[in-house]
C-alpha cells in the first residue's frame, strides 16, 4: 500500500514536472521512506491514545528508531508490514512494566548483543562506507549503555527488542540477504 502510494505520487510529480532532475525511481524510494515513517508515527500515536500509553509508546519508538540508525537490524519485505509491526510492537510493549533490576539486565544484554552483531543488515540500506562500521558498533553500544545512567525501563525494552532484530537478521535471514 505504501509502495503503491509512493509510486503514484512519484508518477504524478513527474507528470507535472517532467524535467525534474530526480528520476522517478529515486523519488519513489524517498517517498516510501517518508510515508513509512509517517505511517509508523501516526499508527503509534493513535494506538497510544487508544490505550492511554501514548508517552510510553512514543518513548519506545524514539529509542528503537534512534538505536536502529546506528545498529541496523531486520528489514521486512513491505513498508506497510513494517509500519504495522513497528507501531503494534511499540504499543504492545508500552503496556509492560518492569523493575529497575530487570531493566538493568535487559540493558546489559542489549549492550553485549550490540558488541557482537551491530551493525547488521545495513549494507543495502545506507550510504555509510563499510570502514565506518566499527564506529557504528561503538555508537550502538554507547547508545544502549547510556540507559545505565538514565535507567529508563521503556528504553531498556526498546533497546532489547532492537537488539533482537540484529540477532534475527544474522541467524535467520543470512545477514539480511533474505527479507522476512
Amino acid at each position: 500500500m505504501i509502495e503503491v502510494a509512493a509510486g503514484r505520487i512519484a508518477r504524478h510529480i513527474k507528470s507535472v514536472v517532467p524535467n525534474h532532475p530526480v528520476p522517478e525511481d529515486s523519488m519513489r524510494h524517498s517517498l516510501i521512506i517518508i510515508l513509512n515513517f509517517v505511517s509508523v508515527v501516526v499508527l503509534t500515536v493513535l494506538a497510544g491514545l487508544a490505550t492511554g500509553r501514548l508517552d510510553e509508546a512514543v518513548m519506545l519508538l524514539k529509542c528503537f528508531a534512534f538505536l536502529r540508525l546506528f545498529s541496523g537490524g531486520l528489514h521486512l519485505q513491505t513498508s506497510m508490514g513494517c509500519a504495522i509491526i513497528t507501531a503494534g510492537t511499540a504499543t504492545a510493549l508500552s503496556m509492560l512494566s518492569i523493575g529497575t533490576g530487570f531493566s538493568g539486565t535487559l540493558t546489559v544484554i542489549s549492550m553485549l548483543i550490540m558488541l557482537i552483531y551491530a551493525p547488521s543488515g545495513i549494507e543495502n540500506q545506507t550510504r555509510i562506507p563499510e570502514r565506518f562500521y566499527p564506529a557504528l558498533k561503538v555508537i550502538s553500544f554507547l547508545v544502549v549503555a547510556s540507559n545505565l545512567w538514565f535507567g529508563s525501563s521503556m528504553a531498556a525494552i526498546a533497546f532489547f527488542v532492537q537488539a533482537l532484530t540484529l540477532v534475527i537478521n544474522e541467524h535467520f535471514t543470512k545477514g539480511g540477504d533474505k527479507h522476512v
